[in-house]
């Protein structure tokens, strides 16, 4: 492969990795901006991330557990569970999605520990 086409290659890689990741910052902190179709919330360290995510109506959120031990997604609070969605994520990796097909504000939480709490913003 010549010198140009590495670097073309190279150029290309940093692009790709710009647009990836990365925290949220500035005023919409939070918000993924997805069009309407896929969004990822992590667990890490005893906390959902980001927090408050915004969605347009029609997303698939993705919740995805990277700690070593079990935690929940649960619609509602620890007060009012609303009955839309509670499911275990039971090990590192462990994944659930939920599609929010109405605008609102969606509360969730970890079940198992209280103080993880989480929002989900449908426009």
């Amino acid at each position: 492969m010549s010198p140009a086409h590495i670097l073309v290659l190279a150029c290309a890689a940093a692009l790709v990795l710009a647009g990836c990741g990365g925290a949220a910052s500035g005023p919409r902190a939070g918000w993924e901006g997805t069009g309407g179709k896929r969004a990822a919330v992590t667990i890490q360290t005893f906390q959902f991330r980001p927090v408050p995510l915004g969605v347009k109506a029609g997303t698939r959120v993705t919740w995805t557990n990277t700690d070593d031990i079990e935690h929940t997604v649960t619609s509602g609070t620890p007060e009012i569970h609303d009955g839309r969605f509670n499911t275990p994520l039971d090990s590192k990796g462990a994944t659930f999605s939920f599609t929010f097909t109405e605008p609102g504000t969606y509360p969730y939480f970890c079940d198992r520990h209280n103080e993880m709490r989480g929002e989900i913003r449908v426009n």
